[in-house]
C-alpha cells in the first residue's frame, strides 16, 4: 500500500501545538532593529532577534529547545516528510526521544501494521482490523520501548487509523451513496452506490449482461453497536496467543456470519461463512496481522 496517498487527508495535531509553543516563546523575546539593536515592542517580521536567555527560565528555554527539535507522530508512518536528529544526536518525536535502532524499530512496526489496513470507504473487517492493529502495537510497543515511547508509538498507530476515518466519512458525503432501504441489509449495510451507464457498460463487457436495478448495496459498515462490538472484541482479546486467536474467531463467525447473510439471495447464503473465513484467515486477515506483530518480536527483543 502507498503510504503517501493518505498523507494529505488530515492535518498533524502536533503541528498546531508547536506553532503556538513557538509563538508564545517569541512574544517572550525582545525584537531588533536591523543593526541588531535589541529594542522592546512587538516582533517585526523578517527583523532579525537576538535572544537574552536569561530572560527565561531554564525549564521554559528547555520546552521551547524540544518543541524546535519536535516531530510529529506521524514521522513514525510518513515517507514524504523529513526527519532528523536533533542536537542531542536522537530523533524527537511526539516529545519522545528515539536512538537511531529505536526509531527504525518503531517505524517499521506502525509501518507494516498499517500497510495490512485499507483506505478507502471501510467495511466491518476493516474496522475490526484497525482496533486490532491499535492494540497489537501496543502490546508490541510496550514489550520493547519505555513507557513515553510506547505512548507516541500508539499514538501514531491511533493517528494513522483517525485519517482513514476521515477519508472513509469524506467519501460516504459524495453524492453517489444513497441510503439502502433493502430488508434485510440496511440494518448493517446502511447505504446503496448509485451504478452509472458506464459501469453499466463495463460490468456487461465483463459479464455479459448489464445490471437491471440503479443502485448495489455497497460493504459499507454503517451500523455503528456492531463497529464498536467488534473493536471492543479486538482490543481485549490476545491473538497473538492461539487460545486468543481461537476465541476471537468464534466471536467472529457468530457475529458476522448473519451479518454477511444479509448481502445475499437465500440461494447463496453459504458464501457468507467463506466471507468470514476470508477475514479471518485470509491474505488481509487477522491472523496476517497476528505473525506480522509476533515476527517483529522476535526480532526486536
Amino acid at each position: 500500500m502507498s503510504m503517501n496517498t493518505i498523507n494529505s487527508l488530515q492535518p498533524d495535531k502536533s503541528v498546531d501545538y508547536q506553532n503556538r509553543l513557538q509563538m508564545a516563546f517569541r512574544e517572550r523575546i525582545p525584537s531588533a532593529d536591523e543593526t541588531g539593536t535589541t529594542q522592546t515592542g512587538t516582533l517585526i517580521a523578517g527583523s532579525p532577534v537576538k535572544v537574552d536567555i536569561s530572560a527565561l527560565g531554564a525549564e521554559e528555554l528547555e520546552k521551547a529547545r524540544q518543541s524546535w527539535d519536535n516531530h510529529a507522530v506521524s514521522a513514525l508512518y510518513r515517507t514524504d516528510i523529513p526527519i532528523s536528529k536533533n542536537t542531542d544526536g536522537v530523533y524527537r518525536i511526539g516529545k519522545a526521544s528515539f536512538t537511531e535502532e529505536e526509531y527504525h524499530a518503531a517505524r517499521d512496526l506502525v509501518t507494516g501494521m498499517a500497510g495490512l489496513l485499507k483506505q478507502g470507504a471501510l467495511g466491518y473487517r476493516d474496522h475490526t482490523r484497525m482496533a486490532l492493529a491499535e492494540s497489537l502495537v501496543e502490546k508490541c510497543a510496550s514489550s520493547v520501548f519505555s513507557d513515553e515511547q510506547s505512548r507516541v508509538i500508539v499514538k501514531a498507530m491511533q493517528d494513522f487509523n483517525d485519517r482513514l476515518n476521515s477519508h472513509n466519512n469524506e467519501l460516504l458525503s459524495k453524492s453517489y451513496y444513497v441510503e439502502n432501504d433493502i430488508e434485510p441489509s440496511k440494518e448493517y449495510w446502511g447505504l446503496k452506490q448509485v451504478i452509472s451507464e458506464e459501469a453499466k457498460n463495463a460490468m456487461a463487457s465483463l459479464f455479459g449482461r448489464k445490471p437491471s436495478g440503479i443502485a448495489a448495496v455497497t460493504s459499507i459498515a454503517t451500523n455503528r453497536a456492531l463497529i464498536e462490538s467488534l473493536q471492543t472484541k479486538a482490543n481485549e482479546t490476545d491473538v497473538m496467543s492461539r487460545e486468543g486467536m481461537d476465541e476471537f474467531a468464534a466471536f467472529y463467525r457468530s457475529v458476522m456470519k448473519p451479518v454477511y447473510s444479509t448481502q445475499y439471495p437465500a440461494d447463496m447464503r453459504s458464501d457468507s461463512g467463506a466471507s468470514v473465513e476470508q477475514d479471518l484467515y485470509g491474505d488481509e486477515g487477522v491472523v496476517k496481522m497476528a505473525d506480522f506483530a509476533q515476527k517483529w518480536l522476535r526480532q526486536n527483543q
